[in-house]
C-alpha cells in the first residue's frame, strides 16, 4: 500500500485517447500494473491513480483511459 502524498503534491491529469483497438489500455496497464495484456477487451472507461516521483518530488498521476469514443475524435485529429 502506498503512503499518502504530501498535501502540496502536484497532480498531473492525463487522458489517453485514440481509435478503438490501438492499444490505449494495454499501454496504460503496462505502466500501472507492470504487465502486458495480450487479449483485446474493449474498455468503456477506466481511471488509474498512482504516486510517482518527478524531479525528486512525489506527485500524483491521475490517468483516464478512454474507449475509442466518437466524442474524443476532435482531440485525436489535433
Amino acid at each position: 500500500m502506498q503512503s499518502a502524498p504530501p498535501d502540496n503534491a502536484v497532480t498531473y491529469k492525463l487522458v489517453v485517447v485514440g481509435e478503438g483497438g490501438v492499444g490505449k489500455s494495454a499501454l496504460t496497464i503496462q505502466f500501472f500494473q507492470k504487465m502486458f495484456v495480450e487479449d483485446y477487451d474493449p474498455t468503456i472507461e477506466d481511471s488509474y491513480i498512482q504516486h510517482v516521483e518527478v524531479d525528486r518530488q512525489v506527485c500524483v498521476l491521475d490517468v483516464l483511459d478512454t474507449a475509442g469514443q466518437e466524442e474524443f475524435s476532435a482531440l485525436r485529429e489535433q
